[in-house]
């Protein structure tokens, strides 16, 4: 599904983009959601016990079995979070350059503690952030803090993507998220695009409209009617929602 809304997931916080990820593969992978909220579980243990060494309630020993539990679960999340948006880029890369005619080059990545030795690594940058996160009674370091980052041309897409251009990058990112669940569950979802052709020229509409097309069912949602050009209306159904009202329209 894409709708207004999902234009956070460019400008919003990382917080957001972390969200996306976590719906995105628990809907196929229940092993992941598990690890997500054991992972949370052990974070708010071990802030709590932060807080509590800071205020010289606990020894700072005890932290060895939380950090442990934390590394195990991060281990998890993250190498599903790589292989989840290696998949998303493999398939939001081409389509944003069919959606935009090859006039920039999106890319996907995701940011995270390390790029080799995910549990070596994590563990370690515990140790290096202990003095900072005592100080301020919070886990610093892990998979809650880490990020998606889309970049057009290589710029980040939040602080130089025009509307357009953002509205286009995340509808390539939804359409490769189609692609994606069809491949983990094995059968097509259905893809649901509300006011998805607002803020688009005409080459753009019509690359959207043709894509979805591909689909055994699609319902998109317009304000203007004319933004469908009629070589795109065959084989299709069309509906005027007016004070409550709905009319099939001929």
């Amino acid at each position: 599904m894409f709708s207004a809304d999902d234009l956070e997931i460019v400008y919003g916080s990382p917080s957001v983009r972390r969200r996306y990820l976590n719906i995105l593969i628990s809907q196929t992978d229940r092993e992941y959601l598990g690890a997500i909220q054991r992972y949370e579980r052990v974070l708010r243990q071990r802030n709590h016990l932060l807080r509590q060494i800071r205020d010289g309630s606990a020894r700072i020993n005890e932290l060895a079995f939380w950090d442990d539990e934390l590394v195990k679960e991060g281990i998890c999340i993250v190498a599903q979070r790589l292989a989840a948006v290696r998949l998303l880029s493999e398939g939001a890369n081409p389509m944003y350059a069919r959606l935009s005619g090859g006039s920039e080059t999106l890319a996907v990545s995701y940011q995270h503690v390390s790029r080799d030795s995910i549990a070596e690594l994590m563990g370690a940058k515990l140790k290096e952030q202990r003095r900072q996160e005592l100080a301020r009674g919070i886990t610093v370091t892990g998979p809650h803090r880490d990020d998606l980052a889309l970049t057009l041309d290589g710029m980040e897409a939040a602080a130089f993507a025009s509307r357009g251009q953002t509205r286009t990058a995340v509808l390539a990112l939804k359409l490769a998220e189609a692609e994606y669940l069809k491949r983990r569950r094995g059968q097509e979802p259905v893809i649901l695009l509300d006011d998805v052709l607002s803020e688009l020229d005409a080459a753009r509409r019509e690359q959207v409209l043709g894509h979805a097309a591909q689909y055994h069912q699609a319902l998109i949602t317009t304000a203007d009617r004319e933004a469908i050009a009629p070589q795109l209306r065959s084989g299709t159904a069309r509906f005027s929602v007016c004070s409550s009202k709905v009319q099939l329209l001929h």
